[in-house]
């Protein structure tokens, strides 16, 4: 079939459509563009990059006013179990954005082939579906989309024993927040001799709000000894700060520095973290 279109790039996010001018003019205002799938490829990238969080609401029974749940006034036995359910639902989810994006390049290429062939007077049955084919395109750009929104934990499990007396147990409601990927500022970092200097920043980060926590952040490095393979992660907690100055360093030695979050019991899913390697300078 490739030989049937033209692929533009090798992520396959490009197709050229080939045909009359009203067919291709309809194809162009009714399909889901290169530019759509190109921005679904980065928004999933960043997506893969985020961390996810339970976030833990309890409503008043008697006041039907909402409330924040502490984690220490939860079962932590059942909490885990809750926690391990709502990875499973992130990996899931992650996994059918992968195929979704598949789907969205494959059914273009398809669409492509069929305006290529008309083109070329070649009599197709797949003409008589085009105005299907554009509809599967874009119910599976829409099931995208909101692949990408965050909802409610699936709990199975009771997490606050029943009370007795006068206590009222709230009425939890678990959802799946997310945050951002913590990066290095790369072209802020400078190393010394025995010092380095290093920045990091939250992407596309939104303004804080007033009743939100700060974040907190840590800091490892580890020097890239040929001599020693062994050598052991030096931990610094940074907290809200978003800077930090790391001494006591090798001259003439390459480290790894790695920024992250400092990981909070509500984590729930995380698979990466920033990195970069500075060579410290010869001491002099």
């Amino acid at each position: 079939m490739s030989h049937n279109f033209l692929l533009l790039n090798s992520e396959k996010t490009e197709v050229l459509l080939l045909g009359p001018k009203a067919a291709r003019n309809k194809l162009s205002d009714l399909i889901v563009t290169t530019d759509q799938i190109r921005t679904y490829f980065n928004r999933q990238e960043l997506f893969q990059r985020c961390s996810f969080y339970i976030e833990i609401k309890g409503k008043d029974l008697e006041t039907q006013t909402t409330i924040s749940v502490p984690v220490q006034n939860l079962d932590t036995q059942r909490f885990m179990r809750v926690k391990y359910d709502a990875k499973t639902q992130v990996r899931v989810q992650l996994a059918y954005q992968t195929e979704l994006l598949k789907k969205l390049v494959r059914s273009r290429e398809d669409i492509a082939v069929i305006a290529d062939k008309i083109h070329h007077g070649y009599v197709v049955h797949e003409e008589d579906d085009i105005d299907r084919k554009i509809s599967e395109l874009e119910d599976t750009a829409a099931e995208f989309e909101n692949s990408l929104l965050l909802g409610p934990v699936h709990n199975r499990h009771k997490l606050i024993f029943e009370a007795t007396g006068a206590v009222v147990v709230p009425r939890l409601t678990l959802e799946l927040k997310l945050k951002k990927p913590v990066t290095f500022e790369r072209g802020r970092c400078v190393v010394l001799s025995k010092l380095a200097y290093l920045y990091w920043r939250i992407e596309e980060e939104e303004e804080q709000k007033q009743d939100e926590p700060g974040e907190e952040f840590e800091i490892q490095y580890k020097v890239q000894d040929s001599e020693n393979h062994d050598a052991s992660n030096q931990l610094i907690y940074c907290g809200l700060y978003r800077a930090y100055v790391v001494r006591n360093l090798i001259p003439g030695k390459l480290y790894e520095f790695t920024i992250n979050r400092v990981n909070s019991c509500n984590l729930v899913y995380s698979n990466w973290t920033d990195t970069i390697w500075r060579t410290t300078s010869p001491d002099c």
